[in-house]
């Protein structure tokens, strides 16, 4: 049966037509039947008010050395190859936000015809991206070429919110493998880098007025990141056309920041054993003081104003054994719920305050008391049921059930081999169960929890496997079939690992990265 099945297989991937190695999905494509031979010696022409943006400019180089990877020896008359593509971009506007215009029309012609267009750089950028993955190249011949020509493509993403979640709390990630990390993002649409700061284990992040987080909270003098690498890190992903949004989880997960200022977290012995039960004390000033001090600094430094303020997992029993906490709440006729609730609300002033807006996981949903959620997002990791609460309270959502990349299972599925998870990701659709209020759904995040991922593992671990979930987010809801996505994902795959992006394949094939 699988042989039959590879069999099956092998003859599509020798008959491809453009529309199966494109990915993510284009919103619509139509193809003729000639080609063409691009010359190794293609120029890039940007045409219009966007032209002179440095971003475009940098993309533009680095993909002009992306589309010939290999040496071409073919010899071919210039009347013949197609040696440009113009880039014409609307607007010198650089401003990178949530709902930013990614749209773009891409038309190849002929040899003397191809051209891509866009309201904005970031349009350019996602059309780029097509671009390169319509040249393909012949190692036998040692030529490359665009088959199918005439090739007419309009392409927008159906969610304004693609993100990849990566935990640096867990293990320590040098800024090189989060940056290789975050362009590698881009290769598949995605605009959204959710960067999970601290948890209970490490508090990697540089506050200035508080160094003692950092100093005793991360696992090594130099396991940190310094206000000027963040800062860094967003230069570089804004580059990509990709958002950086940060995460400071609490109240739980507090027990790293505990280590350089005791007096922030609860005293709960009998909770001692699993580090993540420790919580913050929500019940002083100076936890207010350090949060707002914190976000204040941050604030400098990022460009897109949303903050996740984490939410998740607070173990609110550890507030019961803490005396004082516990007096507290009987003065103020509080229960640990209530508490939780009275934390978040003087968050919600400070983000105001801070003109940040607020991202949570869904725990903060589930606290009685959650009307400060108006105007903030919810990020979804249990269920569908949980999403359509959430929309139907009319509460802007991310979704990220089902797309944990550190489960091997994650939907309650089992596979013989740990990458076909991927199907379950891709099967995952947002509005599965969900009649109205699907307009509250911003779009969703892969989350790459890091307790046994290294920067060795890290990229093996992520794609092609996230490449599932970056087409649900781009593409069409009627963009489903498993077969054809394979094949596709497949082909990404290799294209990863062309571009020297550790990556697995879906299934046995040869994929050429160079002559030996």
């Amino acid at each position: 049966m699988k042989l039959l099945s590879l069999f099956v297989l092998i003859s599509i991937i020798s008959s491809l037509c453009v529309c199966h190695t494109l990915l993510p999905q284009p919103k619509s494509i139509s193809v003729g039947t000639d080609s063409v031979v691009v010359d190794s010696n293609f120029n890039i022409d940007a045409t219009g008010p966007g032209a002179q943006s440095q971003i475009l400019k940098d993309r533009i180089e680095e993909y002009k050395s992306l589309f010939f990877l290999y040496p071409s020896e073919e010899p071919v008359e210039p009347t013949d190859a197609l040696s440009s593509l113009t880039v014409d971009v609307q607007s010198a506007e650089e401003n990178l936000i949530l709902n930013s215009d990614e749209s773009y029309t891409l038309s190849v012609e002929n040899a003397k015809s191809a051209s891509l267009s866009s309201n904005t750089i970031w349009g350019a950028l996602r059309g780029l991206e097509t671009f390169s993955q319509l040249i393909v190249y012949n190692y036998s011949t040692t030529s490359y070429s665009i088959p199918e020509l005439p090739i007419l493509i309009n392409d927008a993403p159906r969610f304004p919110w693609r993100g990849v979640m990566l935990d640096t709390a867990r293990h320590f990630y040098p800024v090189k493998t989060i940056k290789e990390f975050i362009r590698t993002m881009s290769f598949s649409k995605f605009n959204t880098f959710h960067w999970h700061a601290i948890d209970a284990q490490s508090f990697p992040f540089e506050i200035k007025k508080y160094p003692l987080l950092a100093e005793k909270g991360a696992y090594c003098p130099w396991c940190i990141y310094t206000q000027t690498e963040i800062k860094d890190v967003i230069t570089f992903a804004k580059g990509y056309g990709i958002r950086v949004v940060i995460e400071f989880d609490g109240p739980g997960h507090a027990a790293a920041i505990g280590k350089g200022y005791k007096e922030l977290v609860a005293n709960c012995p009998n909770y001692e054993h699993n580090i993540n039960n420790i919580p913050l004390d929500p019940t002083q000033q100076f936890t207010y003081d350090v949060v707002n001090d914190m976000w204040t600094e941050m604030s400098e430094l990022i460009e897109d104003r949303y903050i996740h303020y984490g939410g998740d997992e607070v173990v609110q029993n550890c507030w019961n054994e803490d005396s004082k906490i516990k007096q507290w709440m009987e003065d103020n006729n509080m229960n640990t719920g209530d508490l939780n609730s009275y934390y978040f609300e003087k968050l919600s002033t400070i983000a105001k305050d801070l003109n940040l807006q607020m991202v949570v996981w869904e725990e903060v949903f589930d606290l009685k008391n959650h009307d400060f959620l108006t105007n903030a997002i919810v990020q979804v990791w249990r269920d569908s049921a949980t999403l359509k609460g959430v929309v139907e309270a009319k509460i802007k959502a991310l979704l990220s059930y089902g797309w944990y990349l550190d489960r091997q299972s994650p939907d309650s599925k089992s596979h013989y081999e740990w990458i076909d998870t991927w199907q379950d990701m891709y099967n995952n659709e947002p509005f599965d169960g969900i009649t109205s209020g699907t307009e509250y759904i911003l779009g969703g995040e892969a989350a790459m929890w890091s307790e046994q991922v290294f920067p060795t593992s890290l990229q093996t671990r992520v794609w092609p496997r996230a490449c599932a979930i970056g087409e649900r987010l781009w593409s069409q809801k009627d963009v489903t079939d498993i077969s054809d996505a394979k094949i596709r994902i497949n082909q990404h795959s290799c294209r990863l690992s062309q571009r020297d992006i550790p990556t697995s394949p879906l299934y046995p094939g040869f994929c050429f990265t160079g002559k030996p």
